[in-house]
């Protein structure tokens, strides 16, 4: 497991070989890490949160943490993620993504889980990403 974890570090660029106490390979640190909140909304307090990464060798991926309101899940910054060769390319699959999740539960009947104001406010928040995006390439 140990070489199946550096030789994924190395997609990245990461080289290093460092063990833990218990003999585990380190995780790399990611380079450039970068937060996006999506979806915050103060009644609730919940909210899906994308984080960028960028590899030593300037290939990025993404974690994605989302949130219906009480159901929700996610995975973290790895060197087993998605790649891809921009941050705009990773953010634009990661919006996607969470867009994709989101829209599955708009107008759920399980009002336990799917709280509709976090799921409505947080594609309202990836659309203003998404046209970001878009404004930023036409300069």
């Amino acid at each position: 497991m140990n070489l199946h974890a550096y030789r994924k570090g190395l997609e990245f660029g990461f080289t290093e070989i460092d063990f833990d106490q218990h003999g585990w390979f380190k995780r790399p640190v990611f380079l450039e890490i970068e937060d996006l909140k999506f979806g915050d909304t103060s009644r609730y307090g919940n909210h899906s949160t994308i984080t960028l990464g960028r590899g030593i060798n300037h290939t990025w991926t993404y974690a994605l943490h989302y949130s219906f309101g009480c159901a929700g899940g996610g995975y973290g910054l790895s060197v087993y993620g998605k790649q891809f060769n921009s941050r705009e390319s990773a953010l634009t699959f990661a919006l996607n993504d969470l867009k994709a999740m989101m829209t599955a539960r708009v107008g759920s009947t399980d009002t336990t889980n799917d709280k509709q104001p976090i799921i409505l406010a947080t594609l309202r928040d990836i659309e203003t990403a998404i046209i970001g995006l878009y404004q930023l390439t036409l300069f």
